[in-house]
C-alpha cells in the first residue's frame, strides 16, 4: 500500500488519515454498492472508490471493495465492509474495468479517462445490456439532445479544447503540412503523390475480422501507401510500413489523409476522416464513417482512397463539427470537477494531493454529489460538469465567448 500511494509511508498515512476522516463513517443499509479496484495506479483506485462511495450515499447502501490486497487499507479508510463480497446481488457496481461485452443486470458504472473525473453510466431498466452494445447508441441519443442543437454556444468551448489537445500536433500551416508529408515519405520510401491511410491500434482479440479487411485491402490495392500502428502480415510490402513508436504524432498526423480507427480517435476534428472499425464510446455522435459489416468496411476503405486519391475528402463540414463537438463532451462537458479527487495531471504527486484535498472539503456539498444524482436520477449515460437541462448553465456558455 505504502508504496503504490506514493512511494514512501509519511505520503501513504497521510493519505489514509485524510480518507478515514472524509469518507470513513459510511452509510448502513441492507443493500450494497460494489466497487471493482484492481488497478495499480492509486489514481484510478481513488477514482473507483469515491464514485462508489458517492453512489452508496445516493442510495443508502454500504460499500463493498473487491481489490487488491494491497489496496485494503485504503478501501476500508473509504469506509468499505469488512466482509468484500455480499450475499445478495448488489444494487450498483462501480468499476474501471467493464467488460464491454459482459450484460449486466444493474446499474454499472464504468470509471474512465483522465481529466479529473469521467464516468459512463447504463441502467438496465429494461432488460440486460452490455457496455459494448448499448453505450454508444445512449451516448448518441445524448449527444444529438443536448449537444448538437447548441452547438452555436458551445462552439467556442470546442474551439478551445481543440486547441489544447493539438499540443502534440506541432503543425500550423498547410504548406508545413505538406512538407512534413514529402519528409515522411522520404524517409519511408513511399510515393507521397499517393494517398495515405493510418491503421490506428487494434484489438487482436476483438477486432480481428475489420483489421483483416483492412489487411488484405492494404495488400492488394495499388494507389494508396498504408502506415499500421500495429504488425500486419504483409509488412515489407512495397506500399504498406508498419510505424508504431516510430513516427511522432505531428509526422503521422501530416502523412495521414484518412484514417482508420479500432478505438476513439480526435483525428476528425482536425480535419482528418476517419473509419471506426473498432467500438468507440463516442461512434453514433456522427463524427466518423461506421460500418456496419465487413463488406461496407471494405467499400468505405476503396471510397476513402479514391476520394483522396483525386484531392477530395471523406470528411464533411458537419462531420468535423461535430467531431470537435464530441471532443469537447469527452475532455470538458463529461469532466466533472471535484475537490474529492486530484487531477489526473498531478502524477508522483497525486498521494500528497489528494490528501490536501481530502483534509479540507466539504463532501456534500462538492460538485460531484449533484453530477452523480443528475446521471442517476436521469439515467444519462455520462457524467456531466453542469447540467444540461439548464438553459441559464448553457447561456453561460455562450457568455464565456
Amino acid at each position: 500500500m505504502r508504496r503504490r500511494v506514493g512511494g514512501d509511508g509519511e505520503h501513504a498515512d497521510r493519505l489514509l488519515a485524510a480518507a478515514r476522516a472524509c469518507w470513513g463513517n459510511g452509510p448502513g443499509g441492507a443493500g450494497c454498492v460494489v466497487a471493482e479496484a484492481y488497478d495499480e495506479d492509486l489514481r484510478v483506485v481513488a477514482r473507483t472508490l469515491t464514485v462508489a462511495r458517492v453512489v452508496c450515499g445516493l442510495l443508502k447502501a454500504r460499500l463493498a471493495v473487491l481489490t487488491r490486497p494491497e489496496w485494503m487499507p485504503l478501501a476500508r479508510a473509504y469506509g468499505a465492509a469488512q466482509e468484500p463480497r455480499p450475499e445478495a446481488p448488489p444494487l450498483a457496481l462501480v468499476t474501471s474495468r467493464a467488460e464491454p461485452a459482459v450484460p449486466r443486470e444493474i446499474p454499472v458504472v464504468h470509471v474512465h479517462g483522465t481529466g479529473t473525473l469521467q464516468a459512463y453510466a447504463l441502467f438496465p431498466d429494461q432488460g440486460p445490456c452490455s457496455l459494448q452494445d448499448e453505450l454508444p447508441a445512449r451516448i448518441g441519443a445524448f449527444f444529438e439532445r443536448h449537444v448538437w442543437p447548441h452547438r452555436e454556444l458551445i462552439r467556442p468551448g470546442a474551439e478551445r479544447v481543440a486547441w489544447r489537445a493539438r499540443s502534440g500536433y506541432q503543425v500550423r500551416t498547410d504548406t508545413e503540412r505538406r512538407q512534413l508529408r514529402h519528409q515522411g515519405c522520404a524517409r519511408l520510401g513511399l510515393d507521397a503523390d499517393r494517398p495515405t491511410i493510418a491503421v490506428l491500434g487494434h484489438a487482436p482479440e476483438r477486432d480481428a475480422e475489420l483489421f483483416g479487411v483492412t489487411a488484405a485491402l492494404a495488400a492488394a490495392d495499388e494507389r494508396a501507401n498504408w502506415l499500421f500502428t500495429d504488425p500486419v502480415p504483409a509488412d515489407g510490402h512495397p506500399r504498406i510500413r508498419c510505424v508504431g513508436g516510430t513516427l511522432s504524432t505531428t509526422m503521422l498526423w501530416s502523412m495521414a489523409d484518412a484514417g482508420v480507427a479500432f478505438g476513439d480517435s480526435d483525428l476528425p476534428a482536425f480535419g482528418i476522416p476517419v473509419i471506426q472499425a473498432g467500438w468507440s464510446a463516442g461512434g453514433a455522435c456522427g463524427a466518423t464513417h461506421v460500418p456496419g459489416s465487413p463488406e461496407e468496411h471494405r467499400r468505405l476503405l476503396e471510397e476513402a482512397v479514391a476520394r483522396h486519391a483525386k484531392g477530395e475528402s471523406l470528411l464533411g463540414p458537419e462531420q468535423r463539427e461535430r467531431a470537435r463537438l464530441w471532443m469537447w463532451l469527452r475532455r470538458c462537458g463529461a469532466d466533472v470537477p471535484t475537490q474529492l479527487l486530484a487531477h489526473w495531471e498531478q502524477g508522483g504527486d497525486y498521494a500528497r494531493t489528494l490528501a490536501v484535498n481530502l483534509r479540507h472539503v466539504e463532501p456534500g456539498a462538492d460538485p460531484l454529489q449533484g453530477a452523480v444524482r443528475r446521471m442517476w436520477q436521469r439515467r444519462e449515460p455520462l457524467l456531466t460538469r453542469f447540467d444540461f437541462h439548464d438553459r441559464g448553465a448553457l447561456a453561460c456558455l455562450g457568455n464565456a465567448r
